[in-house]
């Protein structure tokens, strides 16, 4: 049985001893049921709050939960919910020293009025002027005391400045009466905020004052709210420092590289463009996928990191923009050779012509020696220029340049000197010079330099093109490493499978379709197609659009790429609004779309879809 029940049974054993109940104890049975009722109703308003408070995980969503429980608590018409802002004095020699302190609004609400606002735009009030606690406004006294103000009606209060309240209220035909200002206390027993509720109500719209029992109901309920603001702006100060840690990273890596910070930050644009596409699209494969909130910071945070692993890639690599940059650039050595040759055959033909004067030679003789030396002199030059071209790099190399520079390896020049080396902290190191009486020869171009001048496609060797692919296996192996929370525990495999395909062949893990989830997929398509198209590689130039997505279709229809996210990226024409925000005028021309679907897109590749 019921509180309210008893009350019930013992009022009808009261009738039953007389034939009539005293108006007054008729009048308490009445009041205690309607205070019992009303306590019944603030108790399951507050087990209501607790709970949906236990869950809420944005501040401005908790902060306004807060304010309607706290009005309906109280049946106040209107309140305010302030938090506490430190400003902090830009000094690193001494960090933290606080500047100044203010409320901050957070949550405005005036039921009457329909006005429902989250961060309204409203200067903060200072909790200090002047260098002394601001006491002259009530929330901002609240949160430099600590004490509770319950003020009858704000109008006839003569201990605070309500000029403010009233300007607010003239301006939206408001009386603002009865006010109750309470400080929200966090688990360390400081002052994090300020709940000021305005006008209560009784049952029949009168504004009454606040009363005792409302004080200590929101007070009860301020502690935990104050918990959960406390809970919000840790979590969210975390999320900060992880964001600008990430951030960190990616500059240092700009540092290193400034066209790898810009790639992160393209791939990991286009990543967020990809999903919020997918989450729009409407047909299809994929038209019943959408990413909330958390999910597209935590693919946003993957772009960020997928190329971590490039921490430690030596940068000459990183950004190698010729064949022969290796620690230095090895072409001028080959061009001293070069033209160490074009003496040798300069003395040659002097030493020749020495002969033929001794020997009375014929003037035709003299002419002959001297056409031979301009001709191989001139077959240098040319050479020359054909080896600084192929160290450029590029799409493919020419068997004639192969042969040109597989011939010039087999020329030597004299060499005078010989040297000695030895290891010195790590590195071998010229220890010793000396004249060589036997003048030892010396090819044009090395054994090394002809392996990377032989180089088919871009100015990478296949040792140099492992030391970048590494970086995939660094990523993963960092990453998994890290003790990312619950909600961020697929972001190691997000972020460290971009490398991976479909079909298997990628690195580092060799991953295949079952194991790839969506947004490994998403990345990856970013990944390479931004990689096509991007215009500040040292090492090769922009490609143009069009033989960009011819690329990603013939990866399409090997089965490497996700088709439909790809279909996708066309059709929705997200490909030429990224082409018109990253890339140059001249890389870009209109695509048939249709037609690149038609001979890219396969017929079925539903076993290749995510989980």
């Amino acid at each position: 049985m019921s509180i309210p029940e008893k009350l019930d049974h013992l009022e009808a054993l009261l009738k039953e001893q007389k034939s009539s109940l005293d108006p007054d104890l008729s009048g308490f049975f009445e009041q205690l049921k309607s205070d019992i009722a009303e306590h019944e109703r603030q108790l399951e308003i507050l087990s209501v709050a607790g709970a949906e408070l236990s869950k809420e995980q944005e501040q401005s969503s908790a902060l306004a939960l807060i304010l309607y429980t706290a009005r309906d608590l109280t049946n106040a018409d209107a309140g305010t919910v302030y938090s506490v802002h430190d400003e902090f004095y830009d000094d690193p020699f001494n960090p933290g020293e606080i500047k100044s302190k203010s409320l901050v609004f957070e949550e405005m609400h005036t039921e009457s009025s329909n006005i429902f606002i989250t961060k309204p735009n409203v200067p903060p009030v200072p909790m200090e002027i002047d260098g002394q606690p601001n006491t002259h406004n009530v929330s901002a006294y609240c949160a430099n005391t600590g004490k509770i103000v319950n003020i009858p009606d704000a109008y006839n209060e003569k201990g605070f400045d309500f000029s403010g309240t009233k300007k607010y209220d003239k301006m939206n035909s408001y009386r603002s009466k009865s006010m109750l200002v309470l400080p929200l206390r966090d688990h360390e027993n400081q002052i994090n905020g300020v709940l000021q509720l305005i006008n209560r109500q009784t049952a029949d719209g009168e504004v009454v004052p606040f009363t005792k029992h409302d004080q200590t109901i929101v007070q009860a309920m301020s502690y935990q709210a104050a918990i959960s603001l406390t809970t919000q702006k840790l979590l969210q100060e975390q999320i900060r420092l992880f964001d600008a840690f990430v951030r960190v990273l990616a500059e240092g890596l700009g540092e290193k590289s400034a066209y790898t910070f810009g790639h992160i930050n393209r791939v990991s644009a286009l990543s967020l463009f990809l999903a919020e596409e997918i989450s729009l699209w409407d047909e299809g494969l994929y038209q019943h996928i959408e990413f909330n909130k958390t999910q597209m910071e935590e693919l946003r945070l993957a772009g960020w990191m997928h190329d971590i692993g490039k921490l430690t890639t030596p940068e000459h690599v990183v950004s190698k923009p010729i064949k022969l940059q290796l620690l230095q650039d090895r072409f001028e050595m080959i061009l001293q050779r070069f033209n160490s040759k074009i003496k040798d055959l300069e003395i040659e033909a002097l030493k020749e012509k020495i002969e033929g004067l001794e020997a009375g030679a014929s003037s035709d003789f003299f002419d002959r020696i001297e056409l031979e030396r301009k001709t191989k002199v001139r077959e240098l030059v040319k050479d020359l220029q054909v080896l600084n071209s192929c160290n450029m790099g590029g799409e493919f190399l020419n068997p004639e340049d192969r042969d040109i520079i597989i011939k010039n390896s087999l020329i030597e020049t004299e060499q005078h000197l010989k040297v000695d080396t030895s290891m010195v902290a790590g590195e071998e190191r010229i220890t010793h010079v000396e004249e060589d009486p036997a003048a030892t020869k010396e090819p044009l171009i090395s054994d090394e330099e002809k392996e990377y001048l032989l180089i088919s496609k871009g100015t990478l060797s296949s040792a140099e093109r492992k030391i970048i692919n590494d970086h995939a296996e660094r990523s993963w192996r960092w990453l998994m490493s890290l003790p990312f929370p619950k909600k961020k525990m697929k972001l190691p495999l997000y972020a460290g499978a971009h490398h991976e395909t479909l079909t298997g062949t990628g690195y580092p893990n060799r991953l295949v379709a079952a194991q790839l989830p969506i947004q490994s997929r998403i990345i990856a398509v970013a990944d390479i197609f931004e990689a096509l198209t991007a215009n500040d590689r040292p090492y090769k130039s922009p490609m143009h659009l069009e033989k960009a997505l011819e690329i990603l279709g013939g990866m399409v229809k090997k089965g490497d790429l996700d088709a439909e996210i790809v279909r996708i990226f066309l059709k929705s024409n997200l490909y030429k609004k990224y082409a018109e925000k990253f890339l140059d005028k001249n890389q870009i021309s209109d695509i048939n779309t249709d037609e690149w679907i038609s001979k890219y897109y396969p017929e079925d590749f539903s076993n290749t879809l995510p989980n």
